[in-house]
């Protein structure tokens, strides 16, 4: 098939076309928003309440959204037309996986309720971004949004802990939560104000980078961040931006240095040590983590049930010391999901991640053939927020309640990237 018949058949396939309505958008647009805004409070103020975390303001437009598209669906006439809307089968795969793990749990509710949310950001958070970005203009909108939702979190975090004097992470109630949502947002509202020609945005995002560092109170948020950010230096163009860029970061961590007495950075400090306070004792993440690699080995085929590693994980120790110092969160997300879900959970896990990275890659290569435009430049932030997300989930997890839906909006802008530029089809086979 030349490029051309590629072309002609992609447009029959309604690629390029509204998938739905200019109502039925709008009414998506305005959803995102509000869901995009609000995720930067997380569970604030109710992050005692198990009640609130399921029903916290991102999941119910997610819910209201599901609502509003099944009625659409139901009453317009003829039938699903537009397949373009739901994320790649490898995300189905996952999810059915999951369902079926429910058959192994000690508690059914539980497993039922992970289940649940999982496959509210999964599919109805997907169909949500996708609906709302319609063209290149909410493209825009949503990157604006998601720049202003982690400034949100990361400026009044900022507040908290440097002139207030308070313990906590801004609106999250521990650093894991916390340095996750920002480890994946940071990056993508870097990248995005960097590659504007607009020389403030540029001193905007240097303040955003240094206080997100300085802020951030995990290894895997900063590992995250200083992650991204290289990779954005690696491929913009330019010496200047590239060299603000890195001095940032020499910055932030000269700065955390300097503080180093300061019990705002404590957090920080505390949690890159590989050793406990005792200084002999591996530091309890990494014991964690052979411990969900040693229920893997053993429940290769069932794991634990979606959701439900602490029902198990403490019989997966074996002659490690069980120290109690872990925190919330504080595990890796790939062994985890292995765990959870057993080998197959694992590799169609895997399989989603390299699917969208593997089209993200194919989006920059080329772009950049292509010469370096608006294109090149979403493709970019796109690939570098991706690179954000592999690195967050080794110090924590993507999965949970309130900060899945970050990872969710990254899939869904690297899959809109894919198909409003109609020139990326055009010469897909020349790779």
């Amino acid at each position: 098939m030349n490029n051309k018949e590629l072309y002609n058949k992609l447009i029959d396939l309604d690629y390029f076309k509204e998938p739905l309505p200019k109502t039925m958008s709008i009414i998506g647009m305005t959803l995102s928003a509000i869901g995009i805004l609000f995720s930067s409070l997380h569970f604030w103020p109710f992050a005692e309440s198990k009640k609130w975390q399921m029903f916290c303001l991102p999941n119910i437009v997610v819910f209201i959204w599901i609502t509003i598209l099944v009625c659409y669906f139901t009453y317009r006439k003829g039938k699903w037309k537009h397949p373009s809307l739901l994320p790649h089968i490898s995300v189905l795969a996952y999810l059915t996986l999951n369902i079926l793990s429910i058959a192994f749990a000690n508690d059914t509710e539980r497993a039922i309720n992970f289940t649940a949310k999982l496959t509210l950001m999964l599919i109805g958070g997907y169909t949500l971004f996708n609906a709302a970005i319609s063209g290149k203009v909410t493209l825009r909108l949503i990157y604006i949004l998601a720049c202003s939702a982690v400034s949100l979190s990361v400026f009044y975090c900022f507040l908290e802990r440097f002139i207030l004097g308070n313990t906590t992470f801004g609106f999250f109630d521990n650093p894991y939560k916390y340095g996750t949502y920002i480890g994946i947002l940071v990056p993508l509202a870097v990248s995005y104000l960097f590659f504007r020609p607009q020389r403030l945005g540029w001193l905007f995002a240097s303040l955003l980078m240094i206080l997100a560092i300085l802020t951030c109170g995990t290894l895997g948020g900063i590992a995250a961040i200083i992650s991204g950010t290289i990779v954005l230096a690696i491929i913009i163009r330019g010496w200047l931006p590239r060299t603000i860029i890195l001095l940032n970061l020499v910055i932030a961590i000269g700065l955390i240095v300097i503080l180093s007495n300061n019990s705002s950075t404590a957090a920080l400090l505390n949690d890159t040590k590989l050793l406990e306070s005792d200084n002999i004792n591996l530091k309890q993440r990494y014991i964690e983590w052979q411990a969900e690699i040693n229920l893997l080995e053993e429940r290769t085929v069932p794991g634990t049930a979606a959701g439900s590693i602490n029902d198990y994980r403490s019989s997966y120790y074996y002659r490690l010391p069980k120290l109690n110092t872990l925190k919330s969160f504080d595990q890796n997300g790939w062994t985890a999901t292995g765990a959870e879900t057993g080998f197959l959970g694992l590799v169609c896990f895997c399989w989603i991640i390299s699917h969208y990275f593997r089209l993200s890659y194919k989006q920059l290569i080329i772009t950049r053939k292509n010469g370096y435009s608006l294109d090149y430049k979403y493709a970019s932030i796109s690939f570098i927020s991706l690179i954000s997300v592999l690195i967050a989930n080794l110090f924590s997890s993507i999965h949970y309640n309130g900060i899945l839906i970050v990872f969710v909006l990254i899939l869904v802008l690297i899959s809109k990237n894919n198909i409003f530029d109609k020139g990326l089809y055009e010469n897909y086979t020349n790779l």
